[in-house]
């Protein structure tokens, strides 16, 4: 089972709290401070899950999601949207986007690693193949 997380997000206090959840529950964390880096990773490592915050430098996480979402190897992997702008509408647009599931921040890391796991073993990462624009 591929047990790659990866999570995208330009502050580093923000990445390491939820990488080190993650980690205790067994996954294998990868980390990008940008955009770029964020679409990057997910090519050359192909994660299960991305942690996508909105709000980088270089590509947000708007375009970074829809970049993703035109790549087929890698166009279904399940994505969250992530961001402490939690303004009304935004859980609407991260998911016309492509996103699929939206996590306002501050969040509780053990609920984010329960709501992994249950994604994970309910299969509903796969759930939302062909949903996104062009699939």
């Amino acid at each position: 089972m591929n047990s790659k997380i990866l999570i995208a997000d330009d502050d580093y206090d923000n990445r390491s709290i939820l990488k080190a959840a993650l980690e205790a529950a067994g996954f294998q964390v990868l980390e990008a401070a940008d955009g770029q880096e964020a679409v990057d990773t997910a090519i050359q490592e192909r994660p299960r899950l991305i942690f996508m915050d909105l709000s980088m430098p270089k590509i947000s996480g708007w375009e970074a999601t829809q970049r993703i979402r035109q790549i087929p190897e890698i166009s279904r992997t399940f994505i969250f949207a992530f961001t402490a702008h939690a303004l009304q509408g935004d859980e609407i647009k991260a998911k016309a986007a492509g996103c699929d599931d939206y996590i306002s921040k501050p969040c509780v890391p053990r609920e984010i690693v329960q709501k992994v796991l249950s994604i994970i073993t309910m299969g509903k990462e796969t759930e939302h193949y062909g949903q996104h624009p062009g699939h």
